[in-house]
Formats: C-alpha cells, sequence, structure tokens
C-alpha cells in the first residue's frame, strides 16, 4: 500500500520516486551508481518537476558551465557610471584622459568592477592627473559621495561561458537605486 494519493502514484514508474515535501509532491528519476570505497551503490536522483492535481510540472532546468565563472562588482560602479555627468569629460584635459580618470576613480573604490574588465589603465602619472582632485571633482558635478553608494557594491556581475547574470538585487538596493533615479539595464 502506497503512502502517496492515487493521483500522484499515477507518476510513479520504473526508475522513479517520488518525494513528498510538506503538502507537495516531486518526482525524481532514481538510479545507483558504485563509488570506489562505498560498500553498497549509492543512490542517483534527478528533479524532474513537480506533480500536482492537474499533472506533472515538468520543470525545465538550464544547465551552464562553471567551468569558467568571474565575479565582479556591479552596481557601485553601474551607479557611478549612471550618475557621471558629461561635465565631469570637459576639463583642460581631453575626453580619452578624462575617461580614464573616471575609471581609475572607479578601480580605486572597486578594484574588482566590471567596467575594468580587459581594460589597460594607464598610470595617473602617464596620464598626468591628480586622482584625489579628480574623486573630488566627480563627487561635486554628480552631487552625490561616492562612500554613499557602497552598498550598492553587494551587487555582483556573474560572467559564465553562456551568459552573464546578476546577484541578488535586494529591496534597499531597489530603493536606493531609484532615490538616485539610476534605473538598472539588461545585462
Amino acid at each position: 500500500m502506497s503512502k502517496h494519493p492515487d493521483w500522484v502514484n499515477a507518476y510513479k514508474e520504473k526508475g522513479t520516486s517520488i518525494k513528498k515535501v510538506g503538502n507537495e509532491y516531486y518526482l525524481y528519476s532514481a538510479t545507483s551508481k558504485r563509488v570506489p570505497g562505498m560498500k553498497y551503490p549509492q543512490p542517483v536522483e534527478t528533479y524532474i518537476g513537480k506533480i500536482t492535481t492537474q499533472g506533472l510540472v515538468r520543470t525545465e532546468v538550464r544547465k551552464i558551465s562553471t567551468d569558467r565563472v568571474r565575479v565582479f562588482e556591479y552596481g557601485m560602479s553601474y551607479a557611478m557610471q549612471w550618475l557621471l555627468p558629461e561635465a565631469f569629460l570637459i576639463n583642460a584635459y581631453d575626453k580619452e584622459t578624462l575617461r580614464f580618470a573616471f575609471l581609475h576613480i572607479v578601480g580605486s573604490v572597486s578594484p574588482r568592477s566590471y567596467l575594468l574588465r580587459g581594460v589597460e589603465l594607464p598610470g595617473t602619472a602617464e596620464l598626468q592627473i591628480n586622482l584625489n582632485l579628480q574623486y573630488k571633482r566627480y563627487e561635486r558635478l554628480a552631487g552625490v559621495k561616492i562612500e554613499d553608494l557602497r552598498p550598492l557594491s553587494e551587487l555582483y556581475l556573474v560572467e559564465t561561458r553562456e551568459c552573464d547574470m546578476l546577484s541578488e538585487v535586494t529591496p534597499e538596493m531597489v530603493a536606493m537605486l531609484a532615490e538616485l533615479g539610476v534605473e538598472l539595464g539588461e545585462v
């Protein structure tokens, strides 16, 4: 006699198992494999889907390769770039030098920023800029203290071979981005 209702047992076939978690039922493919050093074969279960009164709801599991995963800081750098005023790029220096100055500022507060992926930054001496002056200039023109953006540094960009994705955007981050007028776009 089965411990599950008939509508659940209808999905039980050879090579499958059913698990109940709370009031929900889940279907798994079930097999076993020999593991060196173990006396008995070890069970191997693969999730198939959720069993409901309406039927089996198969879950599409997207597998991604984890052989090349890189994690970058995203939130703070994204906000800094969004808030970057055009006036910051206009000065006695050429626009490219000031763009590098901005990237140096980002690198000083977030060395693992996604904005620095694959970028060869010339040194500040080579650019003939004072980073502290540019840092203060950015804050003045953007109207925000960079240190106030620090809570956003917990938002990460996860780069894999197949795709890029963001870590969880917390309600606090959403509120902070909205207050700054920063719209979080697609990765």
